[in-house]
């Protein structure tokens, strides 16, 4: 049964690594395969050229919006059965799409399928270094981890492969978080679905020195834990005991966040915040 892969990879004037980005997902072992190249509104028009070298490469653009903005414009365009994000400056390893498909089969509980990710530099040589969970946190990684992901952790970036089920219109990327909006997204997600986590990385996740990329602007992400609670009530969750401790643990992560941006001056809760008022102290806080 051919069972059709939307692969969104959206793009914002950094041509460098596109055209390898797309073609990591050309080369996949698993062909039934869409991808969506979501130009966000770049000056210059570098993707349609390189998207129109790849048959199954459709070249979509847009207004500039964020890279939220951006994915969804990716969903709501794409034909597949099952989406899968990748960044265009990361890479994926050959057989990616195919491992993941054939886990997410032979699981209908699972609607995602996540994992860790081998870390390049700036030409594309591998560092030794691996983002996602440590060894003695993996079995937190599958299941149901609304509460252990809570405001601790989130999907790595070019890892997931989702079904197209999971997006509603109060499960998309929050256009107005412009930094961050994976957080939010996947913890709202991790609410409603089951995730596996498979340990062998299956990408590989650039790292480099360029102002242009979000995950180098700290203070952006200071928005997140308030916006993550606020659209996790618009879910319609309403027991005060869910919203108190939902408010618990994104309050612990929006300080460990501010804490890492200030490092010189620490940010410490008192009891009474943490545990007494956490929802106002969560909103309260910038």
């Amino acid at each position: 049964m051919n069972q059709l892969i939307s692969v969104i990879i959206t793009t914002f004037n950094r041509p460098d690594y596109l055209e390898l980005a797309i073609k990591s997902v050309v080369d996949q072992t698993y062909k039934d395969i869409e991808i969506l190249v979501v130009d966000d509104g770049s000056k210059v028009n570098y993707a349609e050229e390189i998207c129109n070298k790849y048959e199954q490469c459709n070249y979509l653009y847009k207004e500039n919006g964020g890279v939220s903005s951006a994915r969804n414009h990716g969903i709501l365009n794409s034909q597949g059965d099952f989406v899968a994000f990748l960044d265009d400056d990361d890479l994926w390893k050959r057989n990616k799409l195919e491992i993941q498909l054939d886990l997410l089969n032979s699981e209908p509980e699972i609607d995602l399928v996540h994992g860790p990710a081998e870390v390049i530099d700036e030409k594309g040589l591998v560092t030794g270094k691996q983002i996602g969970a440590s060894v003695n946190k993996v079995y937190k990684r599958s299941g149901y981890v609304f509460w252990n992901a809570l405001g601790t952790w989130l999907v790595k970036s070019p890892t997931p492969l989702i079904r197209k089920k999971v997006f509603k219109d109060d499960l998309m990327f929050d256009e107005s978080l412009f930094a961050g909006e994976d957080a939010d997204f996947y913890q709202r997600l991790f609410y409603r679905h089951k995730v596996k986590y498979y340990e062998e990385p299956l990408a590989f996740y650039r790292e480099y020195s360029d102002s242009k990329r979000l995950s180098t602007h700290n203070e952006k992400y200071k928005l997140v834990e308030k916006t993550t609670y606020n659209n996790l009530l618009k879910m319609g969750i309403n027991n005060p005991i869910t919203k108190h401790r939902m408010a618990i643990n994104l309050l612990r992560g929006a300080v460990n966040r501010k804490n890492k941006i200030n490092s010189t001056s620490k940010f410490k809760l008192s009891i009474f915040d943490e545990y007494i008022r956490p929802i106002k102290t969560l909103h309260e806080l910038n």
